[in-house]
């Protein structure tokens, strides 16, 4: 079958190089080169390196809906979507013979929009998976042709969850486009009033509130990490919390409190602590905890 792939990221990467023994990938679509990185450098999304690569047509539009007239001449039976970024028109939805299919990150109608993988974390799911959709105009919105579930052990950092959901697409969207090819697969109605929604992160949502359970506090460093990257401050300064372990001890000290715990760096949270493992100070290197611990003034003994 001739499958156009729409997407940015390289979560779709392992699911091609599976699609591309079987069925001819007639175009690639992902978005324009960005400014990345301190220096604003502009770089190629992962996609776009792939399909170079792979000596795989390539289009970077603006907008989607410019690409409508060589999407038309490759004349597609399937468009496959993972992780592009924007909403897709109708006019563009409708060109395939099969359709256009989405690969997204949670079992919807929950967590539709752009966080879901981190959404699992923060919210401690015991369960998530990915789900194809046949997709309509609104946002992981159309029907469910299948979903895959896996487990979560509730210790997963966001880059190890990203990687297992890539692979699993991998495993099973090879086989479940087969069987869509071949009719065997009837798309049934997402239960619409279920739905929950996640939003594109920003660097506000990752500072760290010492008010809330250490349990919490965990889940939102292994969810944000590392970007948009979870942060506090340290006498006036912004420090990166990369990576801890929750400590199930009480103190009874102040939120936001640093104690030293057999070497380490503890801090106190609303009940229980953590312990930072991994951690950035402003302007510096990454560090372990217990070495920034060793650095301190004496009067350096609260987060913000």
């Amino acid at each position: 079958m001739k499958i156009i792939f729409v997407g940015t990221t390289v979560f779709g990467i392992p699911t091609l190089e599976k699609l591309k023994a079987d069925h001819q990938l007639v175009l690639v679509i992902t978005q324009p080169d960005m400014p990345t990185g301190r220096k604003r450098v502009l770089t190629p999304p992962p996609i776009k390196v792939w399909s170079h690569k792979n000596n795989i047509p390539l289009s970077q539009p603006v907008k989607i809906l410019d690409c409508q007239e060589e999407i038309t001449k490759n004349n597609p039976d399937l468009i496959l979507v993972a992780a592009y970024g924007q909403i897709i028109p109708k006019a563009i939805l409708d060109i395939p013979k099969f359709g256009s299919i989405n690969i997204h990150g949670s079992l919807l109608p929950k967590y539709r929009g752009a966080s879901p993988i981190q959404a699992a974390i923060l919210n401690g799911d015991g369960e998530t998976g990915i789900t194809l959709i046949l997709m309509d105009e609104q946002m992981d919105h159309g029907p469910i042709i299948a979903k895959e579930v896996i487990r979560l052990s509730g210790d997963e950092t966001y880059p190890v969850l990203y990687a297992k959901l890539s692979q699993l697409s991998a495993t099973f969207v090879p086989k479940l486009l087969s069987d869509w090819f071949d009719g065997k697969m009837k798309p049934a109605e997402q239960i619409h009033a279920q739905a929950t929604f996640t939003k594109l992160l920003s660097r506000s949502d990752a500072k760290l509130d010492w008010t809330q359970p250490a349990k919490k506090i965990d889940q939102k460093i292994r969810a944000l990490n590392p970007e948009p990257g979870t942060w506090t401050t340290l006498d006036g300064k912004t420090v990166k919390i990369l990576s801890c372990k929750l400590l199930t001890e009480s103190k009874i000290e102040l939120p936001g409190k640093i104690y030293p715990h057999l070497g380490q760096l503890a801090v106190k949270c609303l009940d229980g602590s953590i312990i930072v493992t991994q951690i950035q100070p402003e302007g510096g290197s990454i560090m372990t905890g217990g070495d920034l611990l060793n650095g301190l003034k004496s009067g350096s003994r609260l987060f913000i």
